[in-house]
């Protein structure tokens, strides 16, 4: 039973056409799988008993579906649940499921954890990642450059054979194509193939500086570019974007089948 006390404002819900309607593929048949994971800490509503209630929500997104959500339009929806009452948390995941399904004609999954009951797990540097911040490279103007790409054979490394390692960098920052505020994240590029030169990578990061993308843009800019200058013949691509207002989102986009991990950087 869900008791609704005053009227809910629609989704406006983001064409991802639109979106990638301006990003370069120069992938050819590669298909990209994966999804944007979306944490948002202060998910409140009311119990049969007009008891408060809040949770942690975790909402899913597959990267196929036709449309997705807008932070600020997603951050008032949800706190619409606030004055609305639901017999169980159960009840909340399957109407926030429900409705965000029909709004992106996608199959979504939620899950909601009571704040008592989360367990707050953080990623403290990663030791299976390769941290590209030390790596001598001057901020990058100008926009997105996918030429600064390199592998290790175009800069006189004249080693051969495959690697296979996750390279990651905090520096990544682009604008919001709206408000015009700084976005910060945590990208990673895991990958098999020849070993990608890591100056030249943090270079490319770092020229996303002066960009105005949504944070599903930058990583499917990022994904298609490096695949098409690096040739890999697996890539993972994620980035776990700060915390604003309550929220964040965390695209993920692969050549292959990708597991959902909801692991939080520091800056979440």
């Amino acid at each position: 039973m869900i008791t609704e006390s005053k009227a809910v404002p629609p989704l406006h819900p983001l064409s991802r056409a639109r979106l990638r309607s301006a990003q370069r593929h120069g992938t050819g048949a590669r298909e990209m799988r994966g999804y944007d994971l979306w944490n948002d800490y202060e998910v409140a509503w009311l119990d049969m008993h007009d008891r408060p209630q809040i949770a942690v929500l975790e909402l899913v997104i597959p990267c196929d579906s036709p449309f997705t959500l807008e932070m600020s339009d997603a951050r008032r929806y949800f706190s619409t649940l606030r004055e609305q009452q639901f017999e169980s948390t159960e009840a909340l995941e399957a109407h926030v499921a429900g409705e965000i399904t029909r709004c992106l004609n996608a199959y979504v999954l939620v899950r909601a954890t009571p704040v008592r009951q989360a367990v707050r797990v953080t990623r403290h540097g990663d030791p299976d990642h390769v941290n590209l911040d030390t790596e001598p490279v001057g901020i990058v103007r100008g926009g997105v450059q996918p030429d600064l790409l390199r592998n290790t054979y175009d800069v006189g490394d004249t080693g051969t054979g495959l690697a296979h390692e996750c390279l990651s960098s905090d520096l990544l920052s682009s604008r919001c194509p709206l408000t015009g505020g700084i976005d910060y994240g945590t990208i990673w590029v895991d990958y098999t193939g020849a070993p990608i030169c890591r100056r030249s990578l943090l270079a490319y990061v770092l020229s996303f500086r002066d960009s105005e993308m949504f944070h599903e843009q930058c990583v499917e800019t990022l994904f298609h570019d490096v695949l098409a200058r690096c040739a890999p013949t697996r890539l993972t691509v994620g980035a776990r974007f700060t915390r604003r207002h309550g929220l964040d989102i965390n695209p993920v986009r692969s050549t292959h089948a990708a597991s959902i991990r909801n692991v939080r950087t520091i800056r979440q």
